[in-house]
């Protein structure tokens, strides 16, 4: 029996088989309710960083390409201008936010968004009067999945509920 002429078919089988796995597109195992779940956590994070005062846990759930869109002013691109933009009042101020309403989270891929209703008031730290910064706001945040599998912030855009005067 010869076998000479079976062996180069079987070695060219074997590499275009080798060459058809190698190119599949690897897809992995999404869990949506997982990704929800641990957005619904780091938006938690936010009121939690914001609440202790913790500027640089706060700055930590930004992605480096993290676009901040406050109302009434341009938009604050990257992490250099969210924390030249955020930091003093940080350092100036006792924040309290409360998230009253998570109204919408979802994920898709390794992107997902948050909708939620907040109440944002400050107190001064060299003493004052607590202020109602944002007695009855909106926001809208896009999430996207980090290598790590961590979610950070890509978009926040936020404003008020109330018209102005």
């Amino acid at each position: 029996m010869r076998t000479s002429g079976l062996r180069p078919t079987i070695l060219a089988l074997l590499s275009m088989v080798s060459i058809v796995m190698c190119c599949q597109r690897q897809t992995k195992e999404v869990n949506v309710d997982s990704d929800i779940a641990n957005i619904k956590e780091a938006l938690g994070q936010y009121a939690v960083t914001c609440n202790a005062g913790d500027f640089d846990g706060w700055i930590s759930l930004w992605d480096d390409a993290g676009v901040q869109m406050p109302p009434d002013s341009p938009p604050l691109v990257g992490k250099a201008q969210i924390t030249e933009g955020n930091k003093p009042s940080f350092e100036e101020m006792s924040l309290d936010i409360a998230i009253n309403s998570i109204e919408e989270v979802r994920a898709h891929g390794d992107l997902g968004l948050t909708r939620c209703t907040y109440t944002l008031s400050a107190t001064p730290k060299e003493g004052g009067e607590r202020v109602a910064v944002m007695p009855n706001g909106k926001a809208l945040t896009v999430w996207t999945r980090q290598p790590d599998g961590s979610w950070k912030i890509l978009y926040d855009c936020f404003n008020s509920n109330v018209p102005p005067e």
